[in-house]
C-alpha cells in the first residue's frame, strides 16, 4: 500500500504508539534509576499500561480537547496520559477494592 492511500487515522495511532513508547521508556529507565528492582513482567506490564493509557487518551481527546487548556495538545495529553497511566491505574484499582470490596490492596497494607 502506497504512502499516499494510508489512511490518516493510522499515522494519529501511529504516533501516539509512539508517543507512548518513548513515555513509557523515560518512566521505566527513571524508576530503575531511583532504585526500583527491574523484572522482565514489571518492564512489560509498565510498557504495556503506557500504551493502553496513550491510546485511550488519543481516543478521549476529541471528546475532552473543549474542556482542556489550549496548551494541553493531543502529543501532550498522550505523553501525559502514558507516563502516568501505570499509577493512575494501581490507584484506581486500590479505591476500588477498598470502597466496594471493603479491603485495602495488600500490597500497600502496613499490616
Amino acid at each position: 500500500m502506497p504512502l499516499d492511500n494510508t489512511p490518516p487515522d493510522l499515522w494519529g495511532i501511529l504516533g501516539a504508539l509512539a508517543i507512548s513508547i518513548v513515555s513509557g521508556f523515560i518512566s521505566i529507565a527513571r524508576r530503575i534509576v531511583s532504585g526500583h528492582p527491574a523484572t522482565l513482567l514489571w518492564i512489560i506490564t509498565e510498557f504495556a499500561t503506557a500504551i493502553l493509557c496513550g491510546y485511550l487518551m488519543y481516543e478521549a481527546y476529541p471528546h475532552l480537547q473543549e474542556a482542556l487548556p489550549d496548551w494541553l495538545t493531543l502529543p501532550i495529553a498522550v505523553a501525559v496520559a502514558a507516563h502516568t497511566g501505570g499509577r493512575v491505574f494501581q490507584e484506581v484499582e486500590s479505591q476500588v477494592l477498598r470502597k466496594y470490596f471493603g479491603f485495602m490492596d495488600r500490597r500497600n497494607s502496613n499490616e
